[in-house]
């Protein structure tokens, strides 16, 4: 699982927490609801009838895709952030409620609102 945004939903909760002193000092993690690689996969597949698979790898795999294509370091640092998303680091409290005063638009209706 993985908790994913939006610019448009990062700039308002930006603005929120630029424009209100309630924030100052505190440290938000702002996303939506988590979502695995299957489900991003099937929203995508949805919303540009398209026909996608995640099909999960090893991390020390993906490292030598990743670095064939991007060089050692770019490489490297990606696949950490792969390892992490697998080790579910990335699969933390979203504070954007908090952070914005309203609910993260859901992934339904965000993939939705593409179609139109």
């Amino acid at each position: 699982m993985c908790g994913y945004t939006t610019r448009k939903e990062l700039a308002f909760a930006y603005a929120c927490m630029l424009t209100e002193d309630k924030h100052n000092g505190h440290v938000y993690n702002l996303h939506g609801e988590s979502i695995t690689q299957y489900q991003l996969a099937e929203y995508l597949n949805s919303t540009f009838d398209l026909s996608l698979k995640y099909i999960p790898i090893s991390v020390a795999q993906y490292r030598d895709d990743r670095t064939a294509e991007l060089g050692e370091f770019i490489g490297t640092v990606i696949a950490g952030i792969y390892q992490g998303i697998l080790n579910g680091k990335s699969d933390n409290p979203s504070d954007f409620q908090k952070a914005a005063g309203r609910k993260h638009q859901s992934w339904d209706d965000y993939f939705s609102s593409l179609k139109a």
